[in-house]
This record gives C-alpha cells, sequence and structure tokens, in this order.
C-alpha cells in the first residue's frame, strides 16, 4: 500500500468500536439492569454477588482457550464469536429468564464467555501485532473504548429501561442488537498482521518488526530475546504482577457487582449509584491517556504502581462514601486505578515477555486475575445478608492494593536464562 496508508490506525478504530460494545455494555450496563432485575425477580444480594462471579469467572477463565483460538482462527473469527455468544445471551435475558438460575446461565455463562472471546484480549493480541514502538499509545487508546462505553452504558440503559416503564429486559434486547452489529463490523474490517498487506509494524518501511525492536526509548524496557511462555511462567516476575494486580481485580468486580447498591444503602438515589460506574469510566479515560503519553518513555511497570495504590485510595473512600463528594472521590480514583492498570498489564507483558508469547501470557493473566476475584463478589454478598454489611471487604482490599503498588514499584524487570550451551560447544 501506499505510504502514509497505514492501515494500523484504521485497524484500531474497528478494535476500539467493537470493545466499546463487547466489553463495556455487558460489565457496565449490566450492573444497572441487574440492579433492577433483582427488584423484579426477587433475588437477594447473595444471588446478585452470585451471578457477576459467574460472570467475572466466564469472562476470563477462558482467556488461555481465546488466546488459542487467536493463534489458531485469527482475531477476526474470534472477536465475531464472542460477538454472537454476547448477542445470544442477551436475548435469553431479554426472553426466558424468570430466575436466578435462568439469569447465571444466560448472563454467568454466555454473556460472560461472549465477553472473554470478543472483549479486549483479541484487540489487544491484534494492536501488539501492528505496533512496536507506538505500542504504548495504540493500548491505550483502544483501553479508551471500554471508559467511554462504560460512561454511556449506565446511564444509557437506565433511560431505556425507564422509559420502557421500569422493563429491564428492553435494556438486553439493546445490549444485544449492538453486539450482533460489533460481530460484523470485526468480520468485515479486522485484518490478522501487516505483512497480509504488505506493511509493516508502525507503518515503518525498513526492517524493525516485533522481536527486533530496540529498548532505546528512553527508560522503557523492551525485550530483545525469544520468551517461551514456559520461561515467563515459570519466573517469579510474572506472578508477582500477579498477585499486585489481584486486589484490584477483586475490589473492581465488588464494585460493579455491588457499587449501586451500596450507594443506595447509604442514602443515594438510584440515579447517582447508576452514575457511579459511568464517573468510574469517565476517570479511566484520564488514566489511559496518561500511559499513552507516557508509556513508550517510562517504564509503564511504574506507572502501573501508581495506579494500583489510586485505587486502594478510592476502596478507602468507598466505605463512608455518605456524600457526593465521597461518592465522586471514591468513583474517581478506582476509575483512575483501574482504566490506567489494564493498559499497563497489556503494556508490561508484551515489553517485558515479546509479541510471540504475548496472547497466551495475556489470556493467563486475564483467567487468574477474573477468576480469583469472581469470588469476591460473593463474599461480600454473603458477608451483607449475615448482617456484616461490606466495610471488612472494602478495607481488606484497599490495603492489599496499597501494599501491592509497593511490591510491583520495586519489582525489578525479567531476566531471560540464556539456553544452556551442549559440551561440544562449551
Amino acid at each position: 500500500m501506499p505510504p502514509g496508508r497505514f492501515y494500523g490506525w484504521k485497524l484500531l478504530v474497528v478494535l476500539w468500536v467493537v470493545v466499546f460494545v463487547n466489553l463495556a455494555f455487558p460489565i457496565y450496563g449490566s450492573s444497572v439492569v441487574n440492579a433492577v432485575m433483582m427488584r423484579d425477580l426477587g433475588l437477594d444480594r447473595r444471588t446478585l454477588g452470585f451471578l457477576f462471579s459467574l460472570f467475572t469467572i466466564m469472562s476470563g477463565l477462558p482467556g488461555p482457550l481465546v488466546a488459542l483460538c487467536v493463534d489458531r482462527f485469527g482475531i477476526r473469527r474470534t472477536l465475531f464469536a464472542g460477538s454472537l455468544l454476547v448477542s445470544s445471551g442477551s436475548v435469553l435475558m431479554a426472553t426466558l429468564v424468570r430466575s436466578g438460575l435462568g439469569a447465571a446461565l444466560a448472563f454467568g455463562l454466555l454473556v460472560g464467555t461472549g465477553v472473554a472471546a470478543g472483549g479486549m484480549l483479541g484487540a489487544q493480541a491484534g494492536l501488539a501485532r501492528w505496533f512496536v514502538r507506538r505500542r504504548a499509545l495504540a493500548l491505550s487508546i483502544i483501553s479508551t473504548a471500554s471508559g467511554v462505553g462504560g460512561f454511556i452504558a449506565a446511564p444509557l440503559l437506565n433511560r431505556i429501561i425507564e422509559a420502557a416503564g421500569g422493563d429491564w429486559r428492553m435494556g438486553w434486547w439493546f445490549i444485544a442488537a449492538l453486539s450482533l452489529a460489533a460481530g460484523l463490523v470485526a468480520l468485515v474490517f479486522v485484518k490478522e498482521k501487516p505483512e497480509d498487506l504488505g506493511q509493516r509494524p508502525d507503518g515503518e518501511a525498513a526492517p524493525g518488526g516485533p522481536g527486533s525492536s530496540k529498548p532505546g526509548r528512553g527508560a522503557v524496557h523492551i525485550t530483545s530475546e525469544a520468551w517461551s511462555v514456559k520461561e515467563a511462567l515459570g519466573g517469579f516476575p510474572y506472578w508477582i504482577m500477579m498477585f499486585c494486580q489481584m486486589g484490584m481485580s477483586c475490589g473492581y468486580t465488588v464494585f460493579l457487582a455491588h457499587g449501586v447498591v451500596h450507594f443506595q444503602d447509604l442514602g443515594h438515589s438510584r440515579d447517582a449509584g447508576a452514575w457511579a460506574p459511568s464517573l468510574m469510566a469517565l476517570a479511566g479515560l484520564f488514566a489511559k491517556g496518561l500511559v499513552g503519553v507516557l508509556g513508550d518513555r517510562l517504564d509503564p511497570r511504574f506507572i502501573w504502581a501508581g495506579f494500583i495504590g489510586v485505587f486502594g485510595i478510592g476502596q478507602w473512600f468507598l466505605v463512608g462514601a455518605d456524600t457526593q463528594w465521597l461518592l465522586v472521590a471514591a468513583s474517581s480514583c478506582m476509575g483512575i486505578g483501574f482504566g490506567g492498570s489494564v493498559v499497563c498489564l497489556a503494556a508490561v507483558i508484551s515489553n517485558y515477555y515479546g509479541i510471540k508469547p504475548f496472547a497466551a501470557l495475556a489470556g493467563v493473566a486475564v483467567a487468574v486475575n477474573t477468576t480469583l476475584s469472581s469470588v469476591t463478589p460473593s463474599v461480600a454478598g454473603w458477608l451483607y445478608d449475615a448482617g456484616r454489611g461490606y466495610n471488612g471487604v472494602f478495607y481488606t482490599l484497599a490495603v492489599w492494593c496499597l501494599v501491592g503498588a509497593v511490591v510491583l514499584f520495586a519489582l525489578k524487570p525479567p531476566v531471560r536464562n540464556p539456553a544452556p550451551r551442549s559440551s561440544a560447544g562449551a
């Protein structure tokens, strides 16, 4: 293709739209829709927490399988399949669900799996192939899709439900239509790699594709080693990073499952509670923009540590957020922390371990974080129904995040052990 027609930026727009629909609306929008559904179907807080726990598990546990599908069937087909799953699950929520069990099957299993296959993992894997020097910028831009979508999804679905006379099923019909459209967009416009169009990463004409980029951009550590998945998973740095991320992942799932009803418990209106996830998503846009500006010049691990600490502060504020100011402060801090960390996690993994194992390592990271953090909403719901409230969970996760921020900041980039040479070669 002629110079200046680099398809990577067009692909970024396409993937942004797909993630905007398939990730933001099921995650942020369901917080509002399910809160109305809970009262309509007479479900308790434990059941509400279980629904979101199952959804969270299925949106992360298939991560390694999604990575395998990306490598074997391609990004385009994987995103299309995920979109169909989200749409199918949403149709079932809108038509057949009459109990917590039905919601668990449709929302937890189908929609959750669709989010895993049709959301961020495939989009990040695609962008990692198309961008090297501008990788943090590209990843930060694609991550804004969930933030913008989250800001729009919750209040929009709340308006749709109100316009339908409180019928929460209309929200799921809306999500079903959007996801089907996103799948068609992915099927038509997604291109797998630059070489398919005779291009190179970053639009460069000279050699310098993935694996040969020099770590000479500021203080950013970009490996030139050919890491394998086994080597990365066998080292401590990868799992230490997962531990640091875990506290924030748990806090995020608890907030999405119980945040709206928690704010109502503290005296806020349903509209104010519905705006909290949107405010969280909007604040995340600021963090993602910060990563886009600094992430290609400063090691994203340092920025990541700061974001986790900010999220911990937000969890602390959440306990007594009985005023409008504290609601805004808690939601903003958690939005900044989570929004920036999502970008930094992908940037650090691709920088430290390279492009070849990225999809698998990112899939394992998503699977581990979402699976373990999915237990937290159920625990929080059980404690609430037992009369202990949410405070103990919020404080525990806040401390975990603050400790994790310190540990991550002090961590060193991983060093690959050289392959042992034979005695003859020695």
